[in-house]
């Protein structure tokens, strides 16, 4: 558009120069000099036609180029922010899927242990499937064969390293082979044992937070959402830390074995550990296959949810209040009483049982009383992450 301005420009005054040489050309006719004698100013009229124009053209030429280096400097900047947001975006760009990865210890388990597994897991198949149905509800990221292998391998090299500790404390042989011994077996127990606790825990963790996702799924199918997005969202808030992998899972059965909906659903309810959250996967899958409406069905659980979790948190305040009572007994008036009548007979008695009391008392306050705290703060924690 400035080109096409400058080039009329240069036009007209083009025009306006040829205008004043024809006027004071003696060529130019009589009679039409005669008919603009009366316009005795038209000379200077079209001098400053032609300055006016002269200075538009000055001014369309300045713009341009100002114009023309505006440009140079948006393309700079556009190539930096495009630069800039590709990077962002490689930051930024989330996984839609999943993967397990192996560890070291893993692998030298497997290294020295792998053959005795495989011949334990045909030997006692009915321990080794439950165990291996129990990592998987625990989801513990382990192969139940490498499982296994890590829990022999434990179990090998706790026997040495438990023997030498208790032998250089002790200098006695047969005390640092029966610990060695002992450590060992109770190795192997809470090995083995582990992957049912982890899964009792994670059934109660998933317990409390279900009733949120609930409330935060209904929110969100208020507004039409389709159930793949609602499920998505629910995975990409990063709110629900003990529901996560259950929802990593749904999205994994779809986006990588593409799965429909209801089947992922379905899948992932035979592995989840918790009974209420298998319950409404296979409500919701149901509730797709027949057609109804999600909304609906996200609300009723709400509700039902929402009831039963203040009446468990009613009578967890009970229960609280109970034992408030029992450490208020127990571990700030006993203790008290104890140091008293300990002061009393030390005025009475140096010794109690062959014991110097002084050393009783001292082992009391600073070794008996902080061990029953953190026994009764465990207690506390325990019964917590079940309600």
């Amino acid at each position: 558009m400035s080109k096409k301005l400058l080039k009329l420009s240069q036009y007209l005054v083009e025009l306006a120069n040829e205008a004043i040489k024809l006027e004071k050309s003696e060529k130019f006719p009589y009679r039409s000099r005669k008919k603009y004698h009366h316009s005795s100013d038209l000379t200077e009229k079209l001098e400053e036609i032609r300055k006016a124009i002269t200075e538009y053209t000055e001014e369309l030429k300045e713009s341009s180029l100002q114009h023309t280096e505006k440009q140079i400097k948006v393309r700079v900047t556009s190539d930096e922010i495009k630069k800039f947001a590709k990077t962002q975006k490689l930051k930024e760009k989330k996984k839609e899927f999943s993967i397990y990865k192996t560890n070291f210890y893993s692998k030298l388990s497997n290294f020295f242990m792998e053959d005795l597994s495989f011949k334990l897991a045909k030997k006692y198949p009915d321990q080794f499937d439950r165990l291996s149905q129990e990592i998987t509800l625990a989801n513990i990221k382990i192969l139940s064969r490498t499982y296994l292998s890590i829990i022999l391998f434990s179990t090998v090299i706790s026997f040495p390293i438990i023997t030498a500790l208790i032998f250089i404390f002790t200098l006695k042989i047969s005390i640092a082979l029966l610990s060695g011994i002992g450590g060992a077996l109770l190795t192997l127990l809470i090995s083995y044992k582990y992957p049912a606790y982890e899964k009792s825990n994670r059934e109660k963790l998933i317990k409390n937070e279900l009733v949120f996702a609930m409330i935060h799924m209904s929110a969100v199918a208020s507004s039409g959402t389709q159930p793949i997005k609602i499920f998505r969202l629910l995975l990409d808030s990063d709110e629900y830390k003990y529901l996560k992998p259950e929802f990593e899972r749904i999205i994994n059965y779809i986006t990588i074995f593409g799965y429909n909906l209801t089947t992922s659903l379905k899948a992932v309810a035979a592995t989840t550990p918790s009974a209420e959250f298998k319950e409404f996967l296979h409500g919701m899958a149901t509730t797709i296959e027949t057609g109804g409406g999600i909304q609906q069905y996200l609300k009723g659980k709400v509700d039902d949810h929402l009831s039963k979790y203040r009446l468990e948190q009613e009578k967890y305040l009970e229960v609280i209040a109970t034992y408030s009572e029992i450490y208020t007994g127990i571990l700030i008036a006993a203790p008290l009483l104890f140091v008293v009548l300990l002061a009393i007979l030390e005025k009475i008695s140096p010794e109690l049982g062959g014991f110097p009391i002084s050393t009783i008392s001292q082992l009391s306050v600073f070794v008996a009383l902080p061990v029953l705290n953190i026994i009764f703060i465990l207690f506390l924690e325990t019964s917590k992450s079940g309600k």
